[in-house]
């Protein structure tokens, strides 16, 4: 035990002596009590007063009067009483300080502020213990108080038996066993107390209380918690409650500092790192560097607050973009020396930042210049991904090329980097927000768990679990902040599996969407709502986090907790003003293994190998697969002239007619598949790829609806058509061989044998993105509308390059089922839908063989099944390997984005042209 938990403990000890002959006498006045006594009615009456308060604080409605009565009852010698005062208070402090100008403390705050503000860290302790009792109910209840007391001599007796197996000092077990065996008592003596005089809650309430308190010191001992101090932010929450958005230098309000708290009691002296060096501003995202002397962190300055335009809605970002300063990454010692900043980028933002092995730093921005697929035709928002710098804040490096949104990059203790991707690839945006790892250097970038579950939502904010392969997460919503229940990981169990999620505070869920997963084995920490962040490992049982009250997607108030997964829940920093987050032991760690690069920046490409392209392939002949055919999904650009440049038109969340994908897709071309199934090519370097398995008719048999991003001179291998496999493939021949495209005489893949293909491009070449009108309509004219014209088309199948009302051209509205306007039967469904596509809206399941694509369509199938249309449409190789690439990329329609900001202050024109960038 330390200095503070000594005297804790000896605290404790005496409290627990003084406390007992009270409960002792009690026990002895001779028979149940049955008259309540004058003292009694009136804490009653106290308490049901502070309830009102604090229900009137919820609903934003609690006034400066009666603030002024809740001071007067922080004073009541029901701790009760008081601490449901101070909660009421508290509530309506951050609520009204939720919005864009802070309220509270203002330059002469009230009487009844400053007596609240000068509460100790004894105060506060024990009102969050009574804000623990109080959102079961249980201070009203004195079978629920007695129940509850079990549960602590319970958690108490977890963690006392997990502290000894951790090697608690031998010197410290006797006692702690002693005072486990008074907290037995205490809850003896409370039933007896409940027994004699059932009607004297506010005297259950105190022996309750003193069971806390006892309990704490036992929970505090774990071996587990071998540090003095704790770092963490504190600042402002965030004020827009959207993930799109998050990232902005406005998302929160200026103020906070980094904090250093001497001892884990809340009332504890905190030393503040930054002290206002940086001007106004707050700190976005930190992480401890191994040997726990600095810290990494991003600050967004805000000079200027608030600033002309409203920060709250989302809708300005383009012109707050140009207003407010980026957000920067910047290092310092916890002593405060050796300030400086490491970033310094005029208009993107950097945060979220987190030590490499190697001394360098990687962090998520929004450097790549591109603009989120969702959100309403009007939005601004940006797309963040991973990025490094070295030691020195030089040889910046984009780890990724993520159309969507890579976020929350920690190392983890085997060296990689683990970090959270959102993934909007034919799937529906809410469900594909998984854990990926990636080398340092961002080569051998892949899922790691959850890449096909639907719920939860997402995982983010993971970390390592010290000494176990696990990692500790936030289970989330998908609009929300990485806000949710505290969840352990083992990738282990199966990278889609469930079982491999375990909840550490099952009382918590997602803000958005279901839950997956069972409580941990000894069932964890019982919340009655509220929601959790920025969780730290300290072992696999023990957990320093974030914790707010509230359920809200504004969740206010946080304050930093020691949980752990018998259920103990010990506050360790609680501020008036700000949240608190991202506790960090400040105690030194092993630093990762440094992972040797595989990157090498002298070629312009990556070489791919597959064992067999036919695995996973089920209940089709071996050997179907002949070719792979590589595409990439280009993003929505965004810059600093015209803004966000998007795809789909109106509300991107809402279903509609044409848009079947979430971008319009590139396709770079097709490589050969050996006999064996084996392949072996390269791609381009920090371009996000996609493959497609195909037939000998170039007839696409499985589709990936994911990406991926390989580097300069990186080697991957797959095992072959598969998604989310944990297994690796067979390769003979050194990396640098494969490399070179010499795999060495040990070679068993047939495509090892020789250099790697190119890809063959398609023939309207790989730098034009698929249109329909350009590539589809052509054919249709040449082969088609004399049969499907306009005039009574066989059929009623209208493929005329007549324009509709809605813009696209009739020949595609028929082949998706809408009849011409002029029709007869306007309106009524063609008989068939003549293309196959995946839904962007489907969920984040495996696909399957054939689900879609070219086999499926009947547009494809009518020219190879069909004795007259055989006879009647001759297609050139070129045209057919047009058609079923068309067809198996979605069929897109455009391949242009949207100008909302013309030079001559029109309306919105759908022609920018992708550049390559």
């Amino acid at each position: 035990m330390n200095r503070r938990e000594s005297r804790q403990f000896t605290f404790v000890i005496s409290l627990l002596f003084l406390f007992l002959p009270t409960v002792t006498a009690q026990d002895t006045a001779g028979g149940p009590a049955t008259v309540t006594t004058v003292a009694a009615m009136a804490a009653d009456a106290a308490l049901a007063r502070a309830e009102v308060l604090l229900a009137a604080a919820r609903e934003g409605k609690l006034t400066d009067a009666q603030a002024e009565e809740a001071a007067v009852l922080l004073d009541h010698d029901d701790p009760f009483v008081a601490g449901i005062a101070e909660w009421a208070i508290a509530t309506k402090v951050n609520n009204e300080n939720d919005g864009q100008v802070e309220r509270w403390p203002g330059s002469n705050p009230p009487a009844w502020f400053v007596r609240w503000a000068r509460l100790d860290g004894d105060f506060l302790l024990a009102a969050d213990y009574v804000r623990q009792a109080t959102v079961w109910g249980i201070h009203r209840d004195a079978g629920g108080l007695l129940s509850s007391a079990g549960l602590i001599v319970r958690r108490a007796g977890g963690s006392l038996a997990d502290a000894e197996l951790r090697g608690l000092a031998a010197d410290a077990v006797g006692p702690l066993r002693a005072l486990l065996d008074r907290l037995q008592t205490l809850q003896d003596r409370l039933a007896a107390q409940i027994a004699q005089t059932p009607g004297d809650l506010s005297g259950h309430r105190r022996v309750w209380l003193a069971a806390r308190h006892a309990a704490r010191t036992i929970v505090l001992a774990n071996p587990a918690i071998d540090f003095d101090q704790v770092a963490f932010v504190k600042c402002h929450p965030a004020s827009f409650p959207n993930i799109t958005g998050s990232q902005y230098p406005w998302g929160h309000k200026p103020g906070g500092d980094i904090g250093v708290q001497a001892g884990l009691h809340p009332g504890d002296p905190v030393r503040d790192v930054l002290g206002g060096r940086l001007g106004p501003g707050h700190v976005h995202g930190i992480d401890m560097e191994w040997d726990a002397d600095r810290v990494v962190f991003g600050y967004a300055r805000q000079p200027r607050w608030p600033p002309p335009w409203d920060t709250l809605s989302g809708d300005y970002a383009f012109l707050l973009r140009g207003d407010q300063p980026a957000t920067r990454i910047f290092e310092v010692r916890l002593d405060g020396s050796g300030l400086r900043q490491v970033t310094d980028d005029p208009y993107w933002s950097d945060f979220e930042p987190t030590y490499l092995p190697d001394g360098g730093i990687a962090f998520a921005s929004d450097r790549s210049g591109r603009s989120s697929e969702c959100g309403k035709f009007s939005a601004d928002h940006t797309v963040i991904n991973l990025y490094s710098v070295d030691a020195e804040g030089g040889s910046l490096r984009r780890l990724n090329d993520n159309k969507d949104i890579d976020r929350y990059p920690h190392t983890l203790d085997n060296g990689l980097i683990g970090y959270t991707r959102w993934e909007y690839q034919e799937r529906h945006f809410l469900e594909v927000h998984s854990i990926w790892t990636m080398r340092p250097d961002g080569t051998q970038a892949d899922a790691l768990y959850k890449q096909h579950m639907s719920f939860p939502y997402g995982l983010r904010d993971t970390r390592s679990i010290p000494g176990t392969p696990r990692l500790v997460s936030i289970a989330t919503g998908h609009h929300t902040l990485a806000y949710g229940p505290v969840v352990v990981i083992d990738p282990a169990r199966g990278i889609n599996d469930p079982s491999g999620l375990r909840i550490v505070t099952p009382g918590v869920v997602p803000q958005e969407g279901k839950m997956a997963g069972e409580p941990v084995a000894e069932g964890g920490v019982r919340d009655r709502g509220g929601v959790y962040q920025t969780p730290w490992a300290l072992s696999d049982k023990c957990f320093l986090v974030s914790y707010s009250y509230s359920s809200s997607t504004r969740a206010n108030g946080f304050a930093l907790y020691l949980i752990d997964v018998f259920g103990n829940k010990e506050l360790v920093r609680r501020e008036r003003i700000y949240s608190c987050s991202f506790p960090l032991p400040v105690r030194a760690r092993p630093r990762p293994p440094i992972v040797a690069p595989a990157a090498d920046p002298s070629r312009a490409e990556a070489t791919c190998y597959v064992a067999d392209a036919n695995q996973g392939l089920k209940g089709g002949p071996h050997g179907r697969i002949k070719y792979l055919r590589i595409s990439q999904r280009i993003g929505w650009p965004l810059d600093e002239q015209v803004g966000a440049m998007r795809y789909i038109p109106g509300n991107a969340w809402e279903k509609q007619f044409g848009y079947w994908e979430w971008a319009p897709v590139r396709v770079l071309g097709i490589v050969p598949v050996e006999a064996d199934g084996s392949a072996h090519f390269t791609v381009p370097a920090d371009t996000s790829v996609y493959f497609q398995a195909l037939d000998e008719n170039l007839m696409e048999i499985r589709r990936m609806r994911s990406h991926v991003t390989f580097h300069a001179g990186e080697v991957r291998g797959c095992i072959g058509c598969h998604e989310s496999s944990s297994q690796t493939p067979r390769a003979e021949g050194s990396r640098a061989e494969l490399s070179a495209g010499r795999p060495g005489p040990a070679a068993t893949l047939a495509a090892l044998t020789r250099p790697a293909d190119a890809p063959s491009p398609p023939p309207w070449g790989a730098e034009r993105l698929l249109g329909y009108e350009h590539l589809i309509q052509p054919m249709l004219d040449q082969h088609c509308v004399r049969c499907h014209g306009a005039a009574q088309p066989d059929g009623e199948l209208d493929l005329s390059a007549t324009r509709a009302a809605d813009g696209f051209l009739q020949s595609f509205r028929t082949m998706f089922g809408l009849r011409p306007a002029g029709a007869a039967t306007a309106g009524a469904p063609a008989a068939k839908t003549l293309v196959s596509v995946s839904n962007r809206f489907s969920n984040a399941a495996v696909t399957k063989p054939l689900e879609f694509g070219s086999h499926k369509s009947v547009l494809v199938r009518v020219l190879l099944d069909d004795d007259l249309h055989r006879r009647e449409v001759q297609l050139t190789p070129d045209q057919w390997l047009t058609l079923v690439t068309w067809v198996d990329a979605n069929a897109p329609y455009y391949d242009t984005f949207f100008n909302r900001r013309p030079s001559d202050s029109g309306p919105a024109v759908r022609d920018v042209l992708w550049t390559g960038r």
